[in-house]
Formats: structure tokens, sequence, C-alpha cells
């Protein structure tokens, strides 16, 4: 399953309401704590981010780190396909 992520800036908020994730390796892409979108509280395999035209897509990895005292699976960048209009 593939979940889209946007930026998460208030962590006790996001963190109440949905699955908070660490992305990195996106190069200028995105990165850093994203909230994953679309309801679901699920951890997914994938993560896609919508960044100036493109899907970034990111994969899952054991690991998984601590942010503002909060434990979050880590997610690195894999691939990028353009959005289709």
């Amino acid at each position: 399953m593939t979940v889209f992520a946007e930026p998460a800036e208030d962590i006790a908020l996001a963190h109440a309401r949905q699955q908070l994730v660490l992305l990195e390796g996106a190069g200028r892409g995105p990165a850093g704590l994203m909230r994953l979108t679309r309801g679901t509280t699920a951890v997914s395999d994938r993560v896609t981010v919508a960044f100036y035209g493109r899907h970034q897509h990111f994969t899952r990895t054991q690991e998984t780190r601590t942010v503002s005292g909060l434990e979050v699976p880590l997610y690195r960048w894999t691939y990028s396909t353009a959005i289709a209009e």
C-alpha cells in the first residue's frame, strides 16, 4: 500500500491524529518529519510525496529514529516519477 505524506509542523497534533514518519535520501527533495495523509494510521511499506511536479517515492526501512521524543519509522528515497496531468 502506498500512502501520501506531507510536512508535520505540529508534532503533538500530528502524532495524536496520524502516523508520523521520517524521510531521508531525496537529495534536494522532501526530507524530515512527515505525517501520513488520507486519515490513515497504518504504517505503509511505501510513502509518496508530491514535490515540484513529481512524486518522490520512499520505501520503509527496518530502522526507527527518535524525533522530539517520539520513535518514528525511517523511509529512504527510492525513485521519482512525473505527476500525470
